[in-house]
């Protein structure tokens, strides 16, 4: 069964559902579509007798390039109001995938940037391509990735997130593996969706019963704490928009200039 939204598309065959963000000639970045889209999908399929696993992977040559900067251009003039209603229904397109009680993985197929990373970190599972890209350049242009760093810290730790998060690089998806960022890296692309629907076959083998049991089981254990840095994430998120650094790097970004930090 396929159903078409305007920016995913979802399609369940065999008990497999795969998303595939639909925006390749945006890259697959975020928009507000997008976030609704994923929350409604994840909501649908939840508790679907028919899904077994869940694999999330982008259109195209990227997976996804993070908040399309159209969309937060034309935040700009928005007030905090609307700018925390837009931060929480991407905090809970997040948290959503991140509790989803099947068993997900990320077939990483390109760059994988600031929330598009996020949404591979929100993944049980990330197996990527050699030719990937990881990262979180939000500092380079004025963002603050509040909500993002909620996952990747659960991901990682924090020693290792503070290297990413600060420096705002991209790593290689070799480099990513060793930052346990990737379970496994395919060395060709062609490689790739064979070896996700091997893992994914797999994991159908086991008692689903005992994958949802454990799945939050484990995420019980940083739950409390998720769930409290992931709201305090929101409303970091909406405030840093409304910094002068926000506008300038935002700007700046567009106009292909180097920013003027304040």
């Amino acid at each position: 069964m396929s159903t078409r939204f305007r920016t995913i598309i979802a399609k369940v065959s065999d008990g497999i559902l795969t998303i595939t963000l639909n925006r390749p000639d945006r890259r697959n970045a975020l928009n507000d579509a997008m976030v609704k889209e994923l929350l409604e999908v994840f909501s649908v399929y939840e508790s679907s007798s028919e899904v077994k696993v869940l694999i999330l992977t982008g259109s195209g040559s990227s997976f996804c390039a993070g908040a399309d900067l159209r969309y937060l251009n034309d935040l700009l003039e928005k007030d905090l109001n609307e700018h925390l209603k837009d931060s929480i229904q991407l905090r809970d397109m997040f948290r959503q995938l991140f509790i989803f009680p099947k068993p997900t993985i990320a077939m990483v197929n390109g760059p994988a940037i600031g929330g598009g990373c996020g949404l591979a970190n929100a993944c049980d599972l990330v197996i990527a391509t050699r030719d990937a890209k990881f990262g979180y350049p939000e500092v380079k242009i004025g963002f603050v990735p509040a909500i993002v760093s909620v996952l990747l810290i659960a991901s990682i730790g924090i020693r290792r997130a503070k290297e990413l998060l600060l420096t705002g690089r991209i790593i290689s998806s070799g480099e990513a593996r060793r930052f346990d960022l990737v379970n496994m890296v395919v060395p060709e692309q062609d490689d790739l969706e064979r070896r996700v629907m091997e893992t994914a076959e797999s994991l159908k083998l086991n008692a689903p019963s005992s994958l949802t049991f454990t799945k939050n089981f484990v995420n019980r254990i940083v739950m409390d704490d998720f769930e409290r840095h992931l709201s305090d994430a929101a409303v970091l998120n909406a405030e840093s928009r409304l910094n002068e650094n926000f506008r300038e790097g935002l700007l700046s970004f567009i106009e292909k200039r180097k920013p003027e930090w304040k």
